[in-house]
């Protein structure tokens, strides 16, 4: 093959096979990186957004929460009740913030969480006062990893000082238990 002062010389064939195989690479590696992030997001998407209990949970679910911690009247209360909920592998974990000034305290606001099952009787399997005072953009409840329990681990995020203390709540069968802590600083949010 002739050259001319303008053209470069075709790289050896090793050279293209090795570029060939590093172009698939870096494709296989940004489709798996977008996957990743898309799935990142949607675990992030399971933070808490709250909506009206009867949205949620059926009414008669909602009034039974209301009757078993407070004394509050469950049919005037009921319109007021926000909840959460997410599907677990046995059933659905539905929280109930109860939403009201008479059921917070110096510790926080009351927070029950229920075990939802088809043809069972609603369980109480999370019960909790918290502070719902958080900074802005941090959420006070989400999503935690799936221990393959029949309902997965939740993460609860708290104000302690100046710092946010992210709480670990995994059910072990029968309710949820503080299974562990991490204490981050308030604000570059990095664990210390």
């Amino acid at each position: 093959m002739k050259t001319t002062a303008y053209e470069l010389p075709a790289p050896p064939m090793r050279v293209r096979y090795w570029i060939h195989w590093f172009r698939i690479g870096l494709g296989i590696f940004l489709l798996l990186s977008i996957l990743m992030s898309l799935g990142g997001c949607s675990l992030n998407a399971a933070s808490v957004t709250w909506n009206k209990a009867a949205n949620v949970v059926p009414a008669t679910v909602v009034e039974q929460v209301i009757v078993e911690n407070t004394e509050l009247n469950s049919k005037v209360s009921a319109k007021n009740i926000l909840a959460w909920s997410v599907e677990g592998k046995d059933g659905r974990f539905a929280v109930f913030n109860l939403n009201t000034p008479d059921v917070c305290g110096a510790l926080g606001c009351l927070y029950t969480g229920y075990w939802l099952r088809k043809d069972k009787p609603i369980t109480q399997v999370f019960l909790s006062y918290l502070n719902p005072n958080l900074p802005p953009g941090k959420h006070l409840l989400s999503v935690g990893e799936n221990r393959g329990q029949a309902l997965p681990c939740i993460k609860v995020l708290q104000t302690e000082q100046e710092q946010l203390r992210q709480l670990n709540f995994c059910f072990n069968g029968t309710g949820y238990q503080l299974a562990d802590s991490q204490l981050f600083t308030n604000s570059k949010n990095s664990q210390s």
